[in-house]
């Protein structure tokens, strides 16, 4: 049975890993995704270089110059410290600082990707979504949606769905609805 497990809980891993490879919404255009991919790269090389924020606890993610913090991190100071460090970045025009403050195991962080593994396939097989304009992500089992879909319709759905996930405590739908505004 236990090997079943894991053949089932690898081949979700998988499946969400490939989904999430391809998380490049078509409602951006290519150098805001750029310019995004480089305030995260900024932002994560910061965080390694404070000795205040252990880097590995924080989970980045920018979409359209707002910044996504995830993760657990040790102490309150930790997780402001984090948003500072955001927030002093170029290009930043806001901060989601979803950091809560415990002790993550082992267990919790392969539950929180096999959470976030579930729920982008559920996505995915739902033919309204298009889960490529959907990053997911979990902590304690609290799932953050971030991007941009055509409708609020779609960002209640996905967010249903997210919500209807076994393991999902709580979630967290920041998915901003229609094209940018350029």
């Amino acid at each position: 049975m236990k090997r079943g497990l894991v053949v089932v809980a690898g081949s979700l891993v998988g499946a969400g890993l490939l989904a999430l490879a391809g998380c490049a919404s078509s409602m951006v255009p290519k150098d805001t995704r750029y310019a995004d991919s480089g305030i995260t790269s900024v932002i994560q090389a910061s965080l390694q270089a404070n000795d205040k924020v252990k880097a590995r606890q924080v989970d980045v993610e920018t979409r359209e110059g707002v910044v996504y913090l995830t993760g657990v991190v040790d102490t309150e100071e930790a997780r402001r410290e984090a948003g500072k460090i955001a927030w002093r970045t170029d290009g930043v025009r806001g901060v989601v600082n979803d950091l809560t403050v415990g002790e993550r195991t082992v267990g919790s962080r392969i539950d929180d990707v096999l959470i976030s593994s579930k729920v982008q396939v559920k996505l995915i097989a739902n033919s309204d979504i298009k889960a490529g304009d959907i990053d997911v992500s979990s902590s304690q089992g609290v799932v953050t949606l971030i991007g941009r879909v055509s409708s609020e319709a779609i960002k209640n759905e996905a967010g249903r769905v997210a919500r209807n996930t076994e393991g999902v405590k709580d979630v967290h739908n920041e998915l901003l609805v229609g094209n940018m505004k350029y």
